[in-house]
């Protein structure tokens, strides 16, 4: 006989949006999730790549909003970020671009 086992897959409410940020400046991407039961991990990618705590990417899980920080964004920070939860019942996934855009030193132009 199978036992049933109860539980329910992670969802999102509300997803990642497209971010535009200037250089030197932290970006943040924010996604709110219903986690499921039981809890789903959460874990975040830029393009491929799962990203770590570190000095670079803060990830944070408060309430039901999903947070990655970007410190000091470079424009080789521009890329597709993905947020996903998963647990025995299911993944959900968002993804949003993220575009970082340089500054200008106008004290270092030069006129000719």
């Amino acid at each position: 006989m199978t036992a049933c086992v109860g539980g329910k897959k992670p969802k999102i409410v509300t997803p990642l949006k497209d971010t535009k940020v200037t250089a030197q400046s932290t970006a943040t991407l924010t996604c709110d999730l219903d986690l499921g039961e039981p809890k789903a991990d959460v874990r975040w990618y830029k393009e491929s790549r799962e990203l770590y705590e570190g000095k670079k990417h803060s990830m944070s899980y408060s309430g039901n909003r999903a947070r990655l920080d970007v410190s000091q964004a470079e424009l080789a920070d521009s890329a597709i970020y993905r947020v996903e939860a998963d647990n025995r019942h299911g993944r959900v996934m968002s993804e949003a671009k993220l575009f970082v855009q340089g500054t200008v030193d106008f004290r270092q132009l030069i006129y000719i």
